[in-house]
């Protein structure tokens, strides 16, 4: 009677069980930064939110006007004095930002598309007033394979909300 000895695994089975576990890390780190670049949106939307009602708040305490300005990848902010829009100078790098991730925007201001350029417009394209009356906006922040988009807009005199865009909507 013939008797196999088998004190280890096989070539072909050490193999199998490199490549499974070579697939499922390559599933892995990209499920990870698709997460990552999902929260850098989602990041840049709230933290542009929370700006956002902080300067109405400012613009309604001060009785004086704020404005956001855009371009295609950057915002900054502008306060209305003496008859101008001068932008806003703090050390907080929340009131001028810019997206050194790829991110970029797309806006549309009373239902009408907004053509961004590489420069800031002179005039602020979202206004809060000393009332705190807010623009009406959209603003969609975009990844680099405009896979992922975040959504801004105004929902009410005041109040902004954020949300997630899947791939289908096309708002």
């Amino acid at each position: 009677m013939l008797k196999f000895q088998s004190d280890g695994f096989t070539l072909i089975e050490i193999l199998v069980v490199v490549v499974i576990v070579a697939i499922l890390t390559v599933m892995g780190v990209q499920m990870i930064s698709s997460g990552s670049v999902e929260r850098n949106l989602q990041q840049h939307g709230r933290i542009l939110q929370a700006t956002m009602n902080y300067a109405c708040d400012q613009a309604t305490l001060q009785n004086i006007p704020y404005g956001v300005k855009f371009n295609q990848n950057s915002y900054a902010f502008s306060l209305f004095v003496n008859q101008q829009w001068q932008d806003v100078v703090s050390d907080n790098a929340t009131f001028n930002k810019e997206f050194t991730d790829g991110s970029v925007f797309q806006l549309e201001i009373d239902g009408q598309s907004v053509v961004l350029s590489e420069e800031f417009a002179e005039v602020p394209s979202i206004v809060c007033d000393s009332s705190g009356e807010l623009s009406d906006f959209k603003l969609i922040i975009t990844d680099v394979t405009q896979k992922h988009r975040y959504l801004l807009k105004r929902v009410d005199f005041w109040k902004i909300e954020g949300e997630w865009l899947d791939e289908k909507q096309k708002s």
